[in-house]
């Protein structure tokens, strides 16, 4: 099996709970050397991983020469990282987003293709099982055509860190809108030609926003309604599927921001009806309703349907790296689709301003 010299650049949250051990346990990936600002971290990390620590980026570049390098730095030190790196030859995964706005996206793009090297970004949400589930029963017709797909996402998070400032690329629209606007846009495949947003700031203790709506509307004119708030006292449903002939419902689990949720606990609700079982009604223009009836008075024969998330087992983003940056693989995330979401986002931040 071919190895892939990887180096981790940041050794903060994601990087530090997610990035680092996934690299270390994956047998195609040899883990070279972290890159952190901060010793004490590098210290932990030459401790708990065994690899070479580095405060200086491009100084691990040129005494390791790694296959590839995983960015999991703060959003504005992405587009130079990632472009330093293709200079040299390297290959990167890069966590979302990539960059803080679409002219850094187009101009690390353009570094891609003019240095030849691979590029994908990291969007987990295409991994859970709640994504994989979806997909799945869309794709059955069980509600017919999809015409509109709510998603929600609060919690009540007075955030007080880097992400909370605007000149870091903080902001709930960088950091949550990036996963759900892919999530939605993947679900439906299709997309965006409309975009409505509007954002406020309510308890975060910098300046960026803590919480938007938004309203895509698809070129196969299918409706994506996304809210997040990090003020809200409640949940409500994650996400509501709305199709011709019935919905699917995945109700939020209250939970800390930090706990993972276990997808055994958690449960598709489907109500659907065999549109071949509905009685023939035919419209009248008739100005005189007959007993001047409010409607038809039919009854829909609905079926109710409980899925858990349990059968579905989430799928590997490191696999998945692995066959693309090793195998040449088609990728699991195309750079075309990373760019449509920071094209929705771009977008999203110009209407919000109107």
């Amino acid at each position: 099996m071919k190895k892939l010299r990887t180096a981790l650049v940041g050794m903060g949250r994601i990087g530090w709970d997610f990035h680092a051990p996934e690299i270390q346990k994956h047998a195609g990936f040899e883990f070279v050397a972290v890159v952190d600002p901060i010793q004490e971290r590098l210290d932990e990390s030459r401790e708990r991983f065994g690899v070479a620590e580095f405060l200086d980026y491009e100084q691990m570049l040129d005494e390791t020469s790694p296959d590839l390098v995983v960015i999991t730095s703060p959003t504005h030190f992405h587009a130079r990282q990632v472009i330093v790196a293709f200079e040299r030859g390297v290959d990167v995964f890069c966590d979302k987003p990539l960059t803080p706005d679409l002219a850094e996206t187009d101009r690390v793009i353009s570094a891609m293709k003019a240095h030849k090297r691979k590029l994908m970004v990291f969007q987990p949400y295409r991994t859970r099982p709640e994504f994989i589930a979806l997909r799945e029963i869309i794709s059955q017709g069980i509600i017919g055509p999809v015409f509109m797909v709510k998603y929600y996402e609060g919690l009540y998070r007075r955030r007080n860190d880097w992400q909370a400032f605007k000149k870091f690329g903080g902001g709930v629209l960088t950091n949550f809108a990036a996963h759900s606007v892919d999530a939605l846009l993947n679900l439906v495949a299709s997309p965006s030609q409309r975009v409505r947003c509007a954002t406020r700031r309510i308890v975060s203790l910098g300046d960026a926003e803590d919480m938007f709506k938004m309203i895509i509307e698809t070129e196969d004119d299918t409706i994506l309604d996304i809210d997040t708030n990090m003020a809200s006292a409640r949940t409500i449903e994650k996400w509501h599927i709305l199709g011709k002939y019935g919905e699917i419902v995945l109700e939020e689990i209250e939970e800390h921001e930090d706990d993972e949720i276990d997808p055994a606990e958690q449960t598709l609700h489907l109500r659907y009806f065999d549109p071949e079982k509905l009685a023939e009604i035919s419209a009248s223009e008739d100005l005189a309703v007959p007993d001047r009836r409010y409607g038809t008075g039919e009854i829909i024969p609905w079926q109710e349907k409980e899925i858990s998330l349990g059968d579905y087992p989430p799928i590997d983003f490191y696999q998945k790296c692995y066959e693309y940056f090793a195998q040449n693989a088609l990728p699991f995330i195309p750079i075309e689709e990373t760019r449509e979401v920071m094209r929705v986002l771009e977008l999203c931040r110009a209407d919000a301003k109107k």
